[in-house]
């Protein structure tokens, strides 16, 4: 960078213009848009534009100062965005990212405020980086972040207005303050930070449009320290979108083409061949790293016409599935328990969150008409319509969708009516009778209930006291019994036994009486059949079970605190999780490793 010194300007005798040249300005137009032939799976990938599928950090290693780059996202040019860094910077990249995933750990850490106080040392320790100079990096990553400006056209999803805007927006993700603690007026902050080395400290507030999708469209579903762990950004995005493209699919069928225009990557003619082999070592990571059981690619003419196959293990789900559960889990308890910009007021009371949970979108699924059934993205739509307009709005809106004579399109129909308040006749309709019933069944409510909680309780403890073979015949014959009242087997009558499994399995075992029998012999054939070769764990419960009583142990003895624990059985569960699914893990396997992490 040069600086030029104008000549002296002599309006008052004393002031001058100084002129920085920051060198020209480039710019860089990438058409990241894809044919429909190439989607396998549309309605996944449409439903959510968020971070996760925004081309925010740039895949590109040889940027250039100054250089303003454009993505579109279509063949008409007018769906697009464009990230401008600040002058003679870079755009964001591969740095910024890792600071960025980490902002976003610390974010939740510190009760998902939009604004927070951080220090580098804590955003260190998040990314995990070992470089002297870790303070320098940090802050010029920070001010990348702040100074770039991304202008969004018909790309930005509003949470509020659940469409994507259709204005222009121009926003940073995030701007940052630093804060010297040694100066005056800055002593309250002091008192917040323990570490008395610590001589600064940065301000954080996420933009207004990138907090509200974080937030409401589930951006920290991912697990950060796994995406912090993934050495390639390539990888990571790749990670990130194949997760949201299967869903809960264990085989998934994509178009290479599709996703080198997704990551983004280059796909010219002459670099395409650079272009495989890095999408391919992309894969391999992941492979490596246990987080895609396989992946193959299916070449039939080039590359462009091409598909790759990925294929995932149960334990996938069941990894993804917890790590989801634990996720809103805490978002309950923050929300419930912590202020949100520094107000009193609990946000219960402010603005409620609600959690969809799978026997609301069973629910609502069965009030449905039979073709809206059959369609493979509905339970998301419903997840994220009672996300967005509440439970008792959907439901009656799916009760009003089924009493239509004729729907050709259940699924534009359905947000239209959310959309338009097409139910609220239903709905004032229901809260009306819940009002008169409600003082009449009160007593009713009360008499029952003990009642109610004490039978749930016995299926409950009985069902969880039977062996695996024993809870897959019950499991089994509730699914048929599902069926034949369904009066069809399809795709999504297993999905939607799938999200409400427990309460139908529950439901059978009451109506066939199975719990008033004595279980006594069941626990017996339970407790042996968890064992297998003596030292061999084959068992989830078991799995999780011994590394919770060892854990407990030490708590007491090494004054663990709850995130410390929670870091020990993340590195427990990603070390062993792969000898676990092979059904080669011991016990005293997972007693050494416990031991090691607690050093």
């Amino acid at each position: 960078m040069s600086k030029k010194i104008n000549d002296l300007i002599h309006s008052d005798g004393t002031d001058f213009i100084e002129t920085i040249d920051t060198g020209p300005t480039y710019y860089l137009e990438e058409d990241i848009s894809i044919d429909e032939k190439y989607i396998k799976n549309k309605a996944l990938v449409r439903m959510d534009m968020n971070i996760v599928q925004f081309p925010i950090f740039s895949k590109n290693t040889k940027r250039k100062k100054n250089e303003i780059t454009t993505y579109f996202f279509n063949k008409n040019r007018d769906t697009y965005i464009t990230v401008k860094p600040s002058s003679g910077e870079l755009i964001p990249g591969e740095g910024e990212e890792r600071v960025f995933i980490a902002l976003m750990k610390l974010m939740k850490e510190k009760g998902m405020t939009q604004e927070f106080i951080v220090t580098a040392k804590e955003i260190k320790d998040a990314v995990k980086t070992h470089s002297n100079n870790y303070i320098s990096e940090i802050k010029r990553a920070l001010l990348r972040l702040s100074e770039t400006s991304y202008n969004f056209k018909n790309t930005m999803y509003s949470n509020e207005m659940n469409a994507i805007l259709k204005e222009e927006v121009s926003t940073p993700i995030l701007t940052f303050k630093s804060k010297k603690l040694d100066l005056s007026g800055n002593e309250s902050i002091k008192n917040t930070i323990k570490d008395g080395r610590i001589r600064e400290v940065y301000i954080i507030r996420i933009s207004d449009h990138f907090y509200k999708n974080i937030v409401k469209r589930g951006y920290l579903v991912y697990d950060s320290d796994i995406l912090l762990d993934i050495n390639s950004s390539v990888s990571r995005t790749l990670y990130m979108l194949i997760e949201k493209i299967r869903f809960e699919e264990l085989y998934v069928r994509e178009s290479v083409f599709a996703l080198i225009k997704k990551i983004p990557l280059k796909y010219e003619k002459k670099t395409l061949s650079t272009t495989i082999k890095t999408l391919e070592k992309a894969f391999n990571e992941l492979k490596q790293k246990h987080l895609i059981k396989d992946f193959k690619f299916i070449k039939t003419s080039t590359w462009l016409e091409s598909d790759v196959e990925i294929y995932f293990d149960e334990a996938h789900n069941i990894l993804k599935q917890e790590r989801f559960d634990e996720d809103n889990k805490e978002l309950k308890n923050i929300y419930n328990n912590l202020a949100i910009s520094f107000t009193e007021k609990n946000i219960e009371e402010a603005e409620p969150v609600i959690i969809a949970t799978n026997e609301m979108i069973f629910e609502i699924l069965e009030k449905m008409p039979s073709k809206a059934k059959t369609l493979k993205s509905m339970p998301k739509i419903i997840k994220e319509s009672i996300e967005n307009y509440g439970y008792e709005k959907v439901k009656a809106t799916a009760i009003y969708m089924s009493n239509q004579k004729k729907v050709t399109s259940p699924k534009a129909y359905f947000l239209k009516a959310l959309e338009n308040n097409w139910a609220d006749d239903i709905l004032i309709k229901e809260n009306s009778e819940k009002s008169s019933n409600k003082i009449v069944l009160k007593e009713e409510e009360v008499r029952k209930n003990d009642e109610i909680s004490q039978i749930d309780e016995n299926i409950v403890k009985f069902y969880n006291n039977l062996s695996d073979s024993m809870k897959k015949d019950i499991e089994e014959k509730t699914y048929r019994e599902y069926i034949k009242e369904c009066g069809q087997e399809t795709k999504i009558q297993q999905m939607a036994f799938k999200a409400a499994k427990n309460s139908l399995v529950y439901k059978y075992i009451s109506k066939n009486n199975l719990h008033k029998n004595k279980i006594i012999e069941e626990v017996q054939v339970y407790e042996t059949n968890t064992k297998v070769d003596d030292n061999l764990v084959l068992e989830l419960e078991i799995f999780n079970d011994i590394i919770n009583k060892s854990i407990e142990m030490y708590k007491m003895i090494l004054d663990l605190t709850d995130e410390k624990i929670l870091e020990i059985k993340r590195e427990i569960l990603k070390e062993l999780g792969t000898k676990f699914i092979l059904k080669k893990l011991t016990i005293d396997e997972i007693n050494e490793t416990i031991a090691e992490k607690l050093k």
